[in-house]
């Protein structure tokens, strides 16, 4: 009866609505496997909720929309923007999608575009708004089919506040990526940015051999062949060796001379998008990964997006897509994606002076199965942490709250609990506190389709209290 119920509700593509206590949640993932939404009456959502509330935004269709980011806006309305195609850096027809959830209504409406480069995928869009009050698109644009080759982009709003569609943009540029500085004769033998790697790769060596990564019996899940396989690889994009010409270096005497040599445009290029950037006061630190370094940095502001500066790399085995956390003693904690060898957990690194420079990278006790995490400091100190707590599959997505920063996550609940080797996937999720106290996550929601059709995808919007979380 359940699954008929369910299937009734699929085939009409109603936008659906559940508002569940933890009981009722996992016995609907019992039955039906997946996040079904029941529409609610309007006075059961207008008022304060303290149970969970998860909806599409849209209904389940078949093409590939992933990658969501959420914003609330002045008015406590929200707006959620995701990449939708039919794949992802490899189909030129994808595009950054948004909709509006009016927080009156309790109604999503209808997705519209916010940026697309026609024939060019369009990925990993982050919404948020400044210290002015302006409300920013930053995505990136993937050139040449490998990530790689992507260009960050943004566009700045200052009217954005429309009951429908899309914002009125009044600025669009790329952010220039300039880490290790100026090299107009070339990348020389004394590099800065390649000596900061070695010392950086170097560090991160004996954080491998400490934890029992690497050990001299070559029996460690990373072996030395590997590590040094690994560390020329990436030495060898920071020195530009797939773009060189003729250039000028300095030899022992001190002599400048005419030579081969690598330029920096594998350092300045793919870099890419992913969670929503850090504010402290008038500095913003928006987070980078690179898949071509599989390693991680920020991009730092002072002056709402003027000019840019750039952190030091954070360097570790495939950490990747950093969230940020803003520590009471002012320190931030960076949690990655695990995109390196066992054990897979999510990847922590420290800086101490504002976002510039970072401890060396180490795996937390959070699993984590290589796909994103986010996490949000709340008005009350508590941490909470978005996230698939497993360590193989994205069949399970949970929030965990801290009350310690990060030392212990006694609070835990499941938002999406599928099985292994199912085709329910709950990933890939964005969250933000409101500023009525609710707790607001944007996710990819994937189920079966029917009559042994692929998987199919909406984008979900979960919310739920402080309260409920550490019920």
């Amino acid at each position: 009866m359940y699954l008929l119920i369910f299937l009734y509700f699929f085939i009409k593509n109603s936008l659906m609505r559940i508002n569940l206590s933890l009981l009722s949640l996992t016995l609907l993932v019992i039955l039906a496997g997946c996040s079904v939404n029941r529409k609610v009456n309007k006075n059961q959502a207008s008022a304060k909720v303290d149970s969970l509330v998860i909806e599409n935004i849209f209904p389940f269709q078949s093409q590939h929309c992933h990658g969501s980011s959420i914003a609330e806006l002045p008015n406590r309305d929200l707006l959620a923007a995701w990449f939708q195609g039919s794949g992802e850096r490899t189909a030129d027809d994808v595009a950054i999608k948004g909709a509006r959830y009016n927080h009156k209504t309790h109604q999503w409406g209808e997705p519209f575009i916010l940026a697309d480069v026609p024939g060019f995928p369009d990925i990993n869009p982050v919404l948020f708004i400044d210290g002015q009050s302006r409300l920013w698109l930053v995505w990136y644009t993937v050139l040449a089919y490998q990530w790689q080759s992507s260009i960050l982009k943004y566009r700045i709003s200052e009217n954005y506040m429309q009951n429908s569609g899309a914002p009125e943009w009044s600025w669009q540029d790329m952010i220039p990526i300039k880490p290790g500085g100026s090299t107009p004769n070339g990348i020389g033998k004394n590099d800065e940015y390649v000596e900061t790697l070695k010392r950086k790769y170097d560090d991160y060596y004996k954080y491998l051999v400490s934890a029992g990564y690497i050990k001299n019996n070559g029996e460690g899940v990373i072996t030395n062949e590997m590590w040094e396989k690994a560390r020329k690889h990436y030495l060898d994009i920071a020195r530009g060796v797939n773009l060189m010409s003729n250039g000028i270096d300095i030899n022992d005497k001190g002599e400048k001379i005419k030579t081969q040599l690598g330029y920096p445009l594998m350092r300045r290029i793919g870099w890419q998008s992913r969670n929503k950037p850090l504010i402290i006061g008038n500095r913003m630190l928006l987070p980078l990964y690179s898949d071509g370094f599989d390693f991680s940095m920020i991009a730092i502001s002072d002056n709402w997006g003027k000019t840019w500066q750039f952190s030091e790399p954070i360097v570790g085995a495939g950490n990747v897509q950093p969230t940020l956390a803003l520590c009471k003693d002012s320190s931030i904690v960076a949690y990655m994606r695990d995109n390196g060898p066992a054990p897979h957990r999510l990847m922590k690194s420290i800086s101490r002076d504002r976002g510039k420079t970072w401890s060396t990278v180490e795996d937390s006790d959070i699993p984590n199965p290589g796909t994103a995490a986010d996490i949000v400091v709340l008005k009350s100190g508590n941490w909470v942490l978005v996230h698939n707590d497993i360590e193989e599959g994205r069949y399970r997505l949970s929030v965990w709250l801290s009350k310690d920063e990060g030392k212990n996550w006694p609070y835990r609940k499941i938002l999406v609990n599928g099985t292994p080797g199912s085709a329910v996937r709950g990933h890939y999720p964005a969250i933000i506190q409101g500023s009525d106290g609710t707790i607001h996550i944007s996710y990819t929601n994937e189920i079966a389709g029917t009559n042994g059709q692929g998987a199919v995808k909406s984008i979900a919007h979960a919310s739920f209290s402080e309260k409920w979380l550490m019920e």
